[in-house]
């Protein structure tokens, strides 16, 4: 029987294993228990690695803020400071202006003392209507005086609205009021006393009393049919080469035609229509179905901002998100007027779309006074205390009834052509002509209207076989109406703009081109004073290559037909783009405020880009030399955001991304900033508070951001 195994010396036993456990199962514990500490670890280093990346978010959005608000501040002060200058430097010369006219002393009294004025003018109808014996010449003096105390209360009222001062407005708009009635009456009187003694002016070859004056603002022409010659069948004066045709009912009677041709426009403001109608603003549409999708939209187009930035950014704009969530508006308005402001008759020009071009042409058929007769050595003069008497237009039953009459009076030989004084005298349509002014600039044939003192409007109808020769200017048509003409052309024909561009042009000095639907304007502005250089190939000499106030340039270029300056209602006439009236004011502001160092232009994108963005190209430019392509880079302008796009004009598509390496800013001022040479911050901290001013009334006026 074999021996028993016992335990074997020197060998040592196997470890005891815990009951129900294998040595993998502990293995795999071991392991997972090292996995937790070490994913413990982990999760506290994230943790912690997290908390350091907030507070550095924290610290970084803090200093974003710090800087827009520093930014936004130093922007603010800034233009206050300007507006503090400009209110004190427009105090200042208002003053002067009072001093200068207490201490002037050349006969005219100051219009804006209303106890001055009314006295002038009492005393003025009073002598005028006593008087006899004064010339043409004499009167359109006087008139030229009238006007310029017109012209000081109109400059009086302008100056007082940029200090925001109506105190006395009214007794000022009386005044004007009054003045234009002196006018009216010396013109009146002269007129009646030249006809009393027409055979003094009498011309020697037709017989017929003729005299032509004029001043710097008023043409007066006098033909008198004192001949009564049959055979006359027109009379053609120098005055705008008018002519007129004689019918056989005036041929023989006792009649006078004046023709007196302003440069300025005293009926229009009477219209109806010459003011804009007040906008009623309705409430936004604040539709839940409408604002996900819009916010979506915004999401999409936003570039893509580092997240300190953007935080800070959204921090800064808390209270204004609230109200972004807006439906977009009508990108395109109509081009006709609202139904509030729409003229009933279509004859009744629109004030609001058409503007008057060459002045208007007051015309006059008139009775001719007795005239005086040579008896023997005695001179036999009736003494009239009659006034001047208009002869009124004859309706169209008159017209009806002067046709068959004119038959009868040409076989009979013209008889009784003369009607008695106490009934109307009647013409046919007559054949008349006239010259538009040489300095007009018509870029369409204009449309011809005559005044309507009844309805107190201008009316295009009564008028027939309109022809407008272009080469010669010269307006051909057929009327019977007699009374106040002018030529009308479309407001709006310049706008949309085609594009714009304003650059420095040396110290103190820039340049402002826009091109138009039919100009291109050159303009140099300084700080006081701004100069039309082009276009060239237009009559424009009494405005071209001369240096004057913004708003008396702005006035001249209205008048001689290039209007570039939307009207506050002109969107109803034009297809624009619509944009935050308070975000494009702030960045004409600024670019002011840079545009002596910094050029810019339209850009392509803007148009499309949304009601609260503005989207502008800019460059710096320190050179009187064009800006090269290659340096303009484009500009977004947000109401409380601003950044360079790294979007060109070049490019096929708008994408919306910053450019790497540039910040954001509040406002497009201190974007340039950001990039600008040592010379260039020099420049803007010697820049003009003057020439700031200058620029940005060009820029207000034009609108160029909405209107191109």
């Amino acid at each position: 029987m074999p021996p028993k195994k016992g335990k074997g010396k020197g060998k040592k036993g196997k470890k005891a294993v815990p009951l129900g456990e294998t040595p993998d199962n502990l293995e795999e514990e071991q392991r997972l228990a090292a996995e937790r500490e070490a994913a413990r670890i982990a999760l506290e280093q994230e943790q912690e690695a997290r908390r350091k990346e907030k507070e550095a978010m924290e610290e970084m959005m803090k200093q974003e803020a710090e800087r827009f608000e520093t930014e936004t501040q130093a922007l603010q002060e800034m233009l206050n400071e300007n507006k503090d200058q400009l209110k004190e430097m427009r105090e200042q010369v208002r003053s002067q202006k009072i001093w200068d006219r207490f201490l002037l002393c050349n006969g005219t009294p100051d219009p804006t003392v209303q106890s001055e004025l009314n006295t002038f003018t009492s005393l003025s109808i009073d002598e005028t209507k006593n008087s006899t014996s004064q010339d043409v010449s004499g009167c359109l003096d006087d008139v030229e005086q009238a006007l310029d105390l017109i012209n000081e209360l109109e400059e009086v009222m302008t100056l007082d609205k940029q200090l925001e001062i109506s105190e006395g407005h009214d007794k000022f708009k009386e005044g004007i009021e009054s003045l234009q009635g002196l006018i009216e009456t010396k013109v009146d009187n002269v007129t009646f006393n030249v006809m009393k003694t027409a055979e003094k002016f009498a011309d020697p070859d037709s017989q017929n009393l003729l005299i032509e004056k004029e001043s710097p603002r008023v043409k007066f022409s006098l033909w008198g049919n004192l001949a009564k010659n049959p055979r006359q069948k027109s009379f053609k004066l120098d005055t705008d080469e008018f002519q007129m045709e004689i019918p056989k009912s005036l041929a023989n009677a006792d009649v006078a035609v004046r023709l007196i041709h302003t440069s300025f426009d005293f009926l229009s403001p009477k219209c109806k229509s010459f003011f804009a109608q007040k906008k009623k603003t309705p409430a936004p549409s604040r539709a839940a179905s409408v604002a996900p999708q819009q916010n979506e939209e915004n999401k999409e187009e936003k570039p893509t901002t580092p997240a300190g930035e953007e935080t800070a950014i959204e921090n800064l704009d808390k209270v204004a998100e609230n109200n972004e969530n807006l439906a977009e508006s009508q990108e395109k308005r109509p081009n006709t007027p609202s139904e509030a402001d729409e003229i009933e008759d279509e004859d009744i020009v629109d004030l609001r779309a058409m503007s008057t071009v060459g002045g208007v042409m007051y015309l006059d058929l008139l009775k001719l006074p007795p005239q005086a007769k040579k008896v023997g050595n005695w001179v036999i003069q009736d003494i009239t205390e009659s006034e001047l008497e208009r002869i009124p237009n004859p309706t169209p039953e008159d017209e009806k009834e002067e046709t068959e009459e004119t038959k009868e009076g040409e076989e009979s030989g013209g008889e009784a052509a003369i009607t008695q004084l106490t009934k109307e005298l009647t013409w046919p349509l007559l054949n008349m002509s006239f010259t538009v002014s040489s300095n007009a600039v018509f870029t369409e044939e204009p449309q011809l209207a005559r005044w309507e003192d009844s309805q107190q409007c201008w009316r295009t109808d009564g008028f027939e076989d309109v022809n407008f020769d272009e080469t010669n200017g010269t307006i051909s048509f057929k009327s019977q109406f007699i009374g106040p003409i002018c030529t009308f052309q479309d407001t709006y024909n310049n706008m949309p703009f085609q594009s714009w561009e304003i650059r420095p042009y040396g110290e103190g000095c820039v340049i402002f081109t826009l091109i138009a639907a039919s100009v291109e304007l050159e303009i140099s502005i300084k700080e006081n004073a701004c100069c039309l250089n082009s276009p060239e190939d237009m009559e424009l000499d009494g405005i071209r290559n001369k240096w004057l106030p913004a708003h008396i340039l702005m006035q001249k270029l209205v008048a001689a037909g290039i209007n570039v300056f939307p009207s506050e209602d002109a969107d109803k006439y034009v297809s624009i783009s619509v944009k935050d009236e308070e975000l494009e004011s702030s960045v004409y502001e600024q670019m002011a405020l840079a545009s002596s160092a910094f050029a810019f232009s339209w850009s392509r994108w803007n148009a499309d880009c949304g009601e609260k963005r503005q989207i502008v190209r800019a460059a710096e430019n320190l050179t009187t030399h064009p800006v090269d392509e290659d340096m303009w880079k484009n500009y977004s302008c947000e109401p409380r955001k601003s950044y360079v796009l790294k979007c060109t004009d070049d490019d096929d598509e708008m994408f919306d991304e910053k450019v790497e390496g540039t910040q954001f800013h509040p406002d497009i001022f201190h974007c340039l900033k950001e990039g600008a040479s040592s010379k260039a911050l020099e420049v803007l901290t010697n820049t003009s508070y003057t020439f700031v001013d200058n620029v940005s009334t060009w820029l207000f006026a034009t609108k160029v951001l909405t209107f191109s």
